[in-house]
């Protein structure tokens, strides 16, 4: 479920091809997101509230909704994210350049949705495969390397944040995660090991609050244990 992080690679990528509007133009940068994620994600993304504030790097969004375009997924199993607030922390002067420095990102009041249509295949794989695909912004110098950008980010925080997990149209669990913090993630070669590097984590507190008999957690046993015994033998 390498989730959420996904809002995180979205606006990274999409940051670099709008990093030198000025950022005091809130609505701008708003709307040059939303154009980018359509044109260069396949996806659909609505900003209510988009913030810059230079003298702490820190960049907020509210009312954040992302949708993916996946033909094999009904509604709303595209609705990969809806949250009340999104904020990112970092060295924004680095928008554009080879390497991105996020210090953290902050998911809450939100409500992730991981659906899945075949082995390894899911909304979020679809969304990663598109940000993969991302080269470097048009206004790179022509010596620059034509490799995609890269990015590292310190923390990753959800906070009352719902997990929902699809697997082929089936609700197979839905999990209330209170607080979860993911450190030191980067990005990879594949869309496989992006996806592993978050799916685990969130997996783990999945199944202790299961064992746990939380009341905050649904699960469909069964399919659960054979959707992870599949998706086992896909890493």
């Amino acid at each position: 479920m390498r989730y959420a992080t996904s809002l995180f690679f979205l606006f990274v990528s999409l940051l670099s091809f709008a990093g030198h509007a000025q950022q005091s133009i809130s609505q701008r940068l708003s709307q040059q997101l939303t154009e980018s994620a359509a044109t260069q994600l396949n996806a659909d993304l609505h900003l209510g509230e988009l913030t810059v504030n230079g003298l702490t790097d820190e960049l907020s969004a509210r009312q954040v909704r992302l949708a993916t375009r996946v033909a094999q997924l009904s509604e709303p199993l595209n609705q990969l994210i809806i949250a009340d607030q999104i904020e990112l922390a970092g060295d924004w002067q680095s928008l554009g350049q080879q390497r991105v420095a996020i210090k953290q990102l902050r998911l809450s009041g939100a409500q992730l949705t991981l659906a899945y249509y075949g082995t390894g295949q899911s909304n979020l794989h679809q969304l990663l495969d598109k940000l993969q695909q991302l080269q470097k912004p048009r206004y790179q110098p022509a010596q620059a390397s034509d490799e995609p950008v890269s990015w590292q980010l310190e923390q990753l925080q959800f906070t009352d944040v719902t997990i929902n997990l699809f697997d082929r149209g089936e609700p197979i669990a839905s999990v209330h995660v209170p607080e979860l913090i993911i450190e030191e993630l980067d990005r990879s070669n594949s869309t496989d090991a992006e996806i592993k590097a978050l799916i685990f984590p969130i997996i783990e507190q999945l199944l202790r609050q299961w064992r746990q008999g939380s009341d905050t957690i649904q699960v469909n046993g069964p399919a659960l244990t054979r959707f992870l015994m599949r998706e086992a033998l896909a890493f």
